[in-house]
């Protein structure tokens, strides 16, 4: 069992107002006087937890869950990468939702004062020591057991977002795990990666034998993510598309896939909407449907 430190889940100094309108919002607050004494926001239902995983490496895991008894099997839920720029916007679209398509958001980071600013690119992307698979490792095995201690998980419906690198963990975690998680959800994944890599990493598994249950994937961009002054990787969508056509010719391999453009998005502004979607996507009012039994 992996040790884990609570805390309340506190806003980070991302958070904090700045520049001039921020000053403007707090002078006509001083005048005006709070009712009270100002107090830290804590959402409801949600918590940050401190862990060390087995191998010695720190994260920070924001958790928030919905309201109300859990279903027979246990909420599904959603691991996502990058978690304290998705957090907020995952939880506050989930939570929007109907009572039956809601579950558990379960979001990894690294320490604030992580002083290794390259660990999230060894981490994410496969190869070397500290990878994708070692990350895939903890939360499979660690961070999973110790959801499941404090809240009942479905593990028939684990989901797993990624943007950008995170994205492109994401596509491995698919193509080399498939049975991992019911739903994948890659946002703007960076397929350009070391020669396009993660082709050929889709090839091997559209060549092996469809999965019993095959995953859900879903596919996002924006329209205008480019790359400055780069004229030899393949742009966003063009990356993405290209994808998407190869895993078209297999439908075997996957039980759904769907791919969605986001009109006058980059990079960075893209990712509000695409964790929208994924939410839509990985927690259906209906329920995940199943491919039916041959």
């Amino acid at each position: 069992m992996i040790p884990i430190r609570r805390s309340p889940l506190l806003p980070s100094r991302r958070a904090l107002l700045s520049g001039a309108a921020g000053l403007a919002l707090a002078q006509r607050a001083a005048l005006a006087g709070p009712a009270s004494p100002p107090r830290p926001y804590a959402p409801p239902r949600a918590e940050e937890w401190a862990v060390s995983s087995r191998a010695g490496r720190d994260y920070r895991i924001l958790l928030s869950w919905p309201e109300g008894p859990p279903p027979a099997a246990g909420f599904p839920v959603l691991y996502a990468l990058d978690g304290a720029a998705f957090f907020d916007v995952l939880t506050a679209s989930m939570r929007w939702r109907p009572a039956a398509a809601q579950g558990i958001v379960a979001a990894i980071d690294f320490p604030e004062d992580e002083a290794d600013r390259r660990r999230r690119d060894r981490e994410f992307l496969p190869g070397g020591p500290q990878n994708a698979a070692a990350l895939l490792d903890f939360i499979a095995t660690e961070l999973e057991a110790a959801l499941a201690v404090r809240l009942p998980l479905d593990a028939a419906r684990r989901g797993l977002f990624g943007h950008s690198y995170g994205g492109l963990f994401a596509l491995h975690a698919l193509f080399t795990r498939p049975a991992l998680f019911r739903t994948v959800l890659a946002a703007s994944p960076s397929v350009w990666w070391k020669d396009r890599a993660i082709e050929h990493e889709a090839e091997a598994y559209l060549r092996a034998p469809p999965p019993p249950v095959p995953p859900r994937l879903l596919l996002t961009y924006g329209s205008e993510e480019r790359r400055r002054g780069d004229t030899t990787r393949l742009g966003m969508g063009e990356g993405v598309e290209g994808l998407a056509a190869l895993l078209r010719d297999h439908p075997a391999h996957l039980e759904t896939l769907s791919v969605q453009a986001f009109p006058g998005e980059g990079h960075g502004s893209v990712r509000a909407a695409a964790a929208n979607r994924a939410i839509d996507f990985c927690f259906p009012a209906t329920g995940v449907p199943r491919r039916p039994a041959p």
